[in-house]
């Protein structure tokens, strides 16, 4: 029996309706289930909150866990699903999980903290390196990850 793990969490507010998704799998068995999954914008405002909220603890305890698997999720998120991600609903979203945790935020620049970069730079490879096979180097992913995020929070020039 392959070994699945599930985290569950009781404090997050959830914004946008879960949606039910079947699961997808590499194993030989035929798996018709489905189960409730938070959607893709909802995921990226997440992990973007959950980035501020652990510079907020690295600033008042000194240290943190490395973020290394937020950085990759989210490029990883951005490069797969370009061309579908709603990615005019993500600031919004984010702002109100901000709200809820009362989490500052004073712009995009602020998810790409010099202190909490370096100390993902150096744990990449141990955090990362036994869950991805041909792992991109983290200047790669940080580079393409500022840019995408910049551009949610970019003027529309269309307004």
């Amino acid at each position: 029996m392959p070994k699945v793990m599930i985290e569950i969490t009781m404090d997050e507010q959830v914004i946008i309706k879960p949606q039910k998704k079947r699961i997808i799998h590499g194993y030989e068995e035929d798996v018709k289930q489905e189960i409730f999954v938070y959607s893709l914008e909802e995921i990226v405002a997440e992990k973007m909150r959950a980035l501020l909220q652990h510079l907020k603890k690295l600033e008042e305890r000194g240290w943190s866990r490395s973020r290394a698997r937020d950085y990759y999720d989210l490029w990883k998120i951005f490069d797969h699903y370009k061309k579908t991600l709603k990615k005019d609903e993500i600031p919004a979203l984010f702002l109100e999980k901000c709200k809820v945790k009362k989490i500052d935020f004073s712009g995009p620049e602020s998810l790409f903290n010099d202190v909490m970069l370096d100390y993902v730079k150096k744990t990449w490879q141990q955090w990362m390196g036994p869950l991805v096979p041909d792992l991109p180097e983290f200047e790669v992913v940080i580079k393409d990850l500022r840019k995408n995020i910049l551009g949610l929070f970019a003027p529309n020039p269309a307004m």
